[in-house]
């Protein structure tokens, strides 16, 4: 289109060059209407991109409420596995938005604690450790007795750990010690204790 337009600037100055006023005359309305088409299909495209994006969203909503209608006949444990294996594939959004939705319609659920855990570990996992933190605590305030319990008081410990909470990682460490003694995760949480026992003794050494 620009090279039309180049052209025909060319072509006029060429006919009033040689004084041809009919041809200059003629090269200019052609010129005034290639721009004129040039404005339209500007505007088209901004029509066709803005239609797209709002055929995109369209898709993602029908997407999501398919989704939704489809874990309506669920269990908890069906609609964890889901969830779970949309985290093992890198879907953390599409994770969080089951779990949290399932959490929302049944906050008293004995499952709601499992799932809380799963949403902290997608913000783990995209190293946002202060969302992370804060669905830990969600997770195991509404199931402290439950599977992941110590899992998920370890987790919030490494997330205090890497926000530079120290008081609170220790503590949270020392809790589950005392808490969940003999467990995988005491032992964890000792030899973790053990680390930051050495660093903070090199750090006074230095």
């Amino acid at each position: 289109m620009k090279k039309a337009i180049c052209s025909l600037l060319l072509l006029a100055c060429v006919a009033e060059a040689e004084n041809d006023e009919e041809l200059s005359d003629s090269v200019r309305e052609l010129t005034g209407k290639v721009e004129e088409l040039e404005k339209a299909v500007a505007e088209l495209q901004k029509k066709l991109a803005s239609y797209a994006e709002t055929t995109d969203e369209k898709i993602k909503e029908a997407e999501a409420k398919e989704k939704t209608e489809a874990l309506a006949g669920k269990t908890p444990e069906e609609i964890l596995k889901i969830a779970v294996d949309m985290i093992e594939e890198n879907n953390m959004s599409e994770a969080r938005k089951i779990l949290n939705a399932f959490v929302a319609k049944n906050p008293t659920n004995i499952y709601c604690g499992m799932m809380l855990f799963y949403v902290g570990n997608s913000y783990f996992m995209e190293k946002d450790y202060k969302n992370a933190a804060i669905e830990y605590m969600k997770g195991f305030k509404a199931n402290p007795t439950g599977s992941k319990s110590a899992e998920t008081l370890y987790k919030l410990a490494l997330c205090f750990k890497q926000l530079d909470e120290k008081e609170k990682c220790e503590s949270t460490l020392k809790k589950i010690i005392e808490d969940y003694a003999g467990s995988e995760f005491a032992k964890k949480a000792s030899a973790e204790l053990k680390k930051i026992g050495k660093t903070q003794a090199k750090g006074k050494t230095i």
